[in-house]
């Protein structure tokens, strides 16, 4: 009698399991419009990260200003670099290097 009582609760169980695996796949791989989008988003990030990075060194930012930019700079912690300080850091490290030479990188 066991395993007719097993049965009913099985199928809803094994429904679930596949339900999630489905969801973690499509979290895992982005549709491409989204990609495309992130990628914009991080691009547009990186630009005005280094605009106010210039903004900085040429002169002092008033409180909006400076708000903002730490907003900018979160947000492309988080989104441009996975939380990933040091990578941030190598990046602008490598813009300031190319800006001096009139060049750009573009890879994160």
């Amino acid at each position: 009698m066991t395993h007719n009582r097993t049965l009913p609760i099985a199928a809803p169980v094994t429904a679930l399991l596949l339900l999630l695996s489905l969801a973690s796949n499509l979290h895992a791989q982005p549709h491409n419009g989204t990609q495309a989008a992130t990628n914009r988003e991080v691009r547009n990030l990186k630009v005005a990260y280094l605009r106010c990075d210039r903004a900085a060194t040429e002169r002092l930012l008033d409180v909006g200003e400076a708000a903002n930019c730490s907003a900018i700079h979160e947000k492309l912690l988080k989104v441009g670099f996975d939380g990933d300080f040091k990578r941030l850091l190598a990046w602008w490290h490598a813009e300031r290097i190319a800006s001096r030479r009139d060049e750009r990188i573009a890879t994160p």
